[in-house]
């Protein structure tokens, strides 16, 4: 029992509802160019970087302009979306954590 009372599950695994739909986004993004084969084609693939740009820029601010490296020749291999994803979720953490820091001192 005083185990069980020790516990604490990590600050960084746990996810508001906004932060897992915007993951879920991010992962359909990345998904989707792997899947659905017509998006290979350059002109139809380039206006789903730009949409899916576009949503990382609403939904992460100014970190969504890593999702630029979509335009990359290339970059379309690596899960670009995820990333931006990952670098907003990290630097929101370390501000919150930076926050309550400062609230106790």
């Amino acid at each position: 029992m005083e185990q069980e009372k020790g516990y604490r599950a990590p600050r960084y695994f746990l996810l508001t509802e906004s932060e897992l739909l915007s993951l879920i986004i991010c992962v359909l993004l990345d998904i989707s160019e792997y899947v659905v084969i017509i998006l290979v084609m350059p002109v139809v693939g380039d206006l789903f970087d730009i949409l899916g740009t576009i949503a990382c820029l609403l939904m992460f601010r100014l970190v969504g302009i890593i999702s630029l490296l979509e335009f990359v020749p290339g970059a379309d291999i690596f899960p670009i979306f995820i990333i931006t994803w990952l670098v907003w979720f990290y630097l929101k953490k370390r501000r919150e954590r930076e926050s309550q820091q400062k609230k106790w001192i």
